[in-house]
């Protein structure tokens, strides 16, 4: 199998096998529209319009792509997103942070079958309240876990949301005139959102597959 090369702040890296650049694409260390090349190929090429990464999602179109060569650097091409003093390389540094960017569109994630299996437990905690620490801080590594993780602290976070709501409604109805206790209970039904998340959650983490939950699935919180 031919080995891939692709750039990562500026630097070209590689060689690296498809499998190996498969797995970096599906845990998320590198973004879908990497610039990728191997011999062969024309032009430097964002990962998500290659057939061999297809499986993940294509976003816009990458808005720099190298000309043609040998083998060029994306380095030479790739103009960055601000201009660093002399002794500093960190461009993103500078970069403000998009509140937007935390919201995505759900999708699915094609994990290794063997990774399901081995994770399986990490996954079902991911959903268990304040246990979602444990497959973060245990289990980092796995594309499986980690994306079980991500949705599990969402529903602690929005868990812990209602709480404080319910508990300031609570406070206000109590200093009301007598009679409105019931709207008590009628509010804690919002309970019910989350208890039905963290069960569909459950269910797919111990059926080995990784699909997106509902209105919270498009939620990313771990990168």
């Amino acid at each position: 199998m031919s080995d891939w090369y692709y750039a990562a702040n500026n630097e070209q890296k590689g060689p690296v096998n498809e499998s190996e650049l498969k797995a970096n694409f599906a845990s998320n260390k590198l973004p879908v529209d990497t610039l990728v090349w191997k011999d062969g190929m024309e032009n430097w090429t964002p990962a998500n319009q290659v057939p061999a990464f297809s499986f993940r999602p294509a976003p816009a179109p990458a808005k720099v792509q190298p000309a043609a060569a040998a083998a060029p650097t994306p380095a030479d091409t790739a103009a960055p997103a601000t201009k660093a003093s002399p002794d500093v390389d960190n461009p993103e540094s500078a970069t403000p942070f998009d509140v937007k960017s935390l919201m995505g569109t759900p999708q699915a994630l094609e994990v290794d079958a063997e990774d399901a299996e081995k994770n399986k437990i990490f996954g079902i905690l991911a959903y268990l309240g304040i246990l979602c620490l444990v497959p973060i801080v245990a289990a980092s590594d796995s594309p499986f876990a980690k994306y079980h993780a991500n949705q599990g602290l969402v529903l602690f976070l929005l868990e812990i949301t209602i709480s404080i709501v319910l508990f300031v409604i609570n406070i206000v109805l109590a200093m009301l005139p007598g009679g409105l206790g019931f709207l008590s209970a009628i509010f804690g039904l919002v309970w019910l959102a989350p208890l039905a998340l963290l069960i569909m959650g459950v269910i797919n983490a111990a059926a080995g597959k990784c699909v997106p939950l509902y209105v919270i699935g498009g939620i990313k919180l771990l990168k």
